[in-house]
């Protein structure tokens, strides 16, 4: 009994002096504001994320213009869950950056719509109502 008590205070001591844990991961909830076309099964199309409608600490993406409108902070991931591929969806994400800035290759369609832009890896999403 006095061993266990001992290795829960210890535990316990442990992750009280832990104070500079961070995750290893970025959060953030931001809008779909577009896609890019260029594969015929549009699955495997890059989804456009817009970071700069509420101020954050970083800077994460790159300035664009779709659809005549300038946005400053925007990414793009292929992770984007089926509920959230509609332009406008708000969510919030967990993630990762997997590279600098990335142009998408090898299109199938004509007339191909691709932005040399970072690749967000998201790791958790959900709806920001």
């Amino acid at each position: 009994m006095k061993f266990i008590l001992i290795i829960i205070i210890s535990i316990l001591i442990t992750a009280c002096n832990s104070r500079n844990l961070k995750p290893n991961f970025e959060a953030a909830g931001r809008y779909v504001i577009g896609k890019e076309n260029c594969k015929t099964d549009t699955a495997q199309d890059y989804w456009l994320i817009d970071f700069s409608i509420y101020p954050l600490p970083n800077n994460y993406g790159t300035t664009i213009i779709l659809n005549g409108i300038s946005y400053k902070n925007v990414v793009k991931t292929i992770g984007l869950s089926p509920q959230f591929k509609v332009i406008g969806s708000r969510v919030g994400f967990d993630f990762h950056f997997t590279s600098s800035s990335i142009q998408t290759l090898n299109c199938a369609v004509t007339n191909p719509i691709t932005f040399d832009l970072k690749e967000m890896q998201i790791l958790r999403q959900a709806e920001i109502r």
